[in-house]
């Protein structure tokens, strides 16, 4: 089952001001910190940019620091211009800080903006799973698949919704085998999903697999030390 996916037109998200190249580029480059230096050296006073706002908040995102973030991708989201962006990451936002109904609203905040968007879809899925509503859960899920599966810069976010469909399936239908099987899919589109991984070779001790599981929980292990268990 899919979500029936809106069909009327996504509001465009304007390209990067040239004044704001560089702390783009500084934020993609692992350097958040020049970043927010460079983004406040582009605005005047108070009065920052609906683009401006996202990417000082942006810069807080990926330094895992939410609760600073979550102001900035506010005030974008609450600007004269609208930022699409600023509404998916303020769901982000809201749900790692344990706040899945305000995460919900702007999820599908994002989606009335952006339709095709795979990963709010994703994130709506992960709030149903943990409400353990299974059925909502996979329908969103399979949505973002559908919308992510043609797109070769999103095969990670694939493998993540294939990952959390198998938790459904064993959840729900403690149907092993086939949790088991989904889980090698979402591995064989990202290696380095060490939850995932770890998920699976508990599957296959369960399974009486016990060889595979020891295989698999060794890949796991090296893919969680590789990413100093930062992994989303």
């Amino acid at each position: 089952m899919m979500i029936e996916t809106q069909m009327h037109a996504a509001t465009p998200t304007p390209t990067i001001d040239p004044a704001l190249q560089d702390a783009w580029s500084f934020i993609r480059s692992g350097r958040p910190d020049v970043a927010r230096v460079r983004i406040r050296g582009t605005v005047t006073g108070e009065d920052f940019p609906a683009q401006a706002a996202f990417l000082m908040g942006l810069t807080h995102h990926v330094e895992k620091h939410y609760s600073r973030s979550l102001p900035w991708l506010e005030r974008a989201c609450e600007h004269r211009d609208t930022y699409p962006p600023a509404w998916h990451f303020r769901g982000w936002a809201l749900y790692w800080l344990g706040r899945p109904d305000e995460a919900r609203l702007a999820f599908e905040h994002h989606l009335m903006l952006t339709p095709d968007e795979g990963d709010s879809h994703f994130g709506i899925g992960l709030i149903d799973l943990e409400a353990a509503q299974w059925d909502a859960a996979e329908a969103r899920f399979h949505t973002a698949i559908d919308l992510q599966r043609n797109r070769a810069d999103r095969i990670d976010g694939v493998a993540k919704a294939t990952a959390r469909i198998a938790e459904v399936v064993q959840q729900r239908d403690g149907d092993l085998a086939r949790a088991e099987a989904l889980l090698a899919e979402a591995l064989s589109l990202q290696s380095d999903l060490y939850e995932a991984g770890f998920r699976r070779a508990r599957l296959l001790r369960r399974l009486d697999r016990h060889d595979e599981a020891d295989v698999v929980e060794a890949a796991a292990v090296a893919a969680r030390d590789g990413q100093g268990a930062n992994g989303p």
